[in-house]
């Protein structure tokens, strides 16, 4: 008596496999794509408050939210419309810079799974004004 043959085994077995293999490549690629924009946001957020804390006597507070805008818009461009808000300490002696943006998500997949495909960014850095 001849055994059956297992030809196709593999093939179905792959194909049962694929779909968890996939989700867990998307999520890998897309961890890190918002791990890497998190950190980007968190260095954009320190130079604004730095830049900040240094001229925020020599302008005018509005001239400085803009120039904190241009900042994070000129060194983090993957950041999809970001939100600068600049606060003063209720001592008036340091300043917070918040950013809040978005981050478009790489692989379709994972985007299905959150509001029009984006994953929500925000930084915060304080500094003393000098």
């Amino acid at each position: 008596m001849r055994p059956k043959s297992e030809k196709g085994q593999a093939m179905v077995e792959f194909a049962l496999l694929l779909p968890i293999l996939l989700l867990i490549l998307s999520g890998i690629i897309n961890f890190g794509w918002i791990f890497g924009n998190q950190l980007l946001a968190n260095n954009v957020s320190r130079e604004a408050a730095r830049y900040t804390a240094i001229h925020y006597y020599d302008s005018l507070t509005d001239d400085d939210r803009l120039i904190a805008e241009e900042i994070v818009a000129e060194r983090a461009p993957t950041l999809v419309s970001p939100v600068v808000t600049l606060v003063k300490s209720a001592t008036g002696d340091s300043i917070t810079v918040n950013v809040v943006c978005s981050v478009n998500l790489l692989t379709p997949l994972m985007s299905a799974m959150f509001p029009d495909g984006k994953y929500s960014v925000v930084a915060q850095c304080s500094m003393r004004l000098e």
